[in-house]
């Protein structure tokens, strides 16, 4: 009976351990960073945006660029929304598929949100897990014409 209440304590014990290891993981990744271009991302209202536009690299000359709509915007502003991570000072170089949201603000600022191995905002790049940023913002779709001059 003493042996039984010995590893019941044990399991208990280890169960207890392996909670703290995982949400000690999910704090380091997950919680949202402190810094004024996060807080920027996730206080954003859609009252305050202007316009949107998205890029798509690589992608068909003809796919590259979209001016969102207001639905797309509403969509957009929900997912940079939902911005979190570790800020990363220096960031590894990647390649691949990468949209980035241009964001013009009703005042006239304009912020640049990017998707593709890191959460890039304004410069300052995060991941949420040690291989980048799960987030590749596929839900913003693909471009619908070649980027316009400016």
């Amino acid at each position: 009976m003493r042996e039984v209440n010995v590893m019941k304590k044990r399991i208990i014990i280890a169960v207890v351990i392996i909670l703290f290891i995982i949400a000690g993981y999910l704090l380091y990744w997950k919680y949202p960073s402190g810094r004024d271009t996060m807080s920027w991302a996730r206080s954003l209202r859609i009252e305050d945006v202007e316009k949107i536009e998205l890029i798509v690299q690589p992608s068909d000359e003809n796919e590259r660029y979209k001016l969102l709509s207001q639905e797309e915007m509403d969509t957009a502003v929900r997912l940079i929304n939902k911005s979190h991570g570790k800020y990363v000072e220096e960031p590894e170089p990647v390649t691949g598929l990468s949209r980035l949201l241009i964001v013009t603000m009703a005042d006239g600022n304009i912020h640049k949100v990017s998707y593709g191995g890191y959460l890039t905002i304004d410069g300052d790049s995060y991941m949420d897990h040690p291989g980048g940023y799960s987030e590749e913002g596929g839900t913003l779709g693909p471009g619908e014409k070649s980027v316009p001059e400016y």
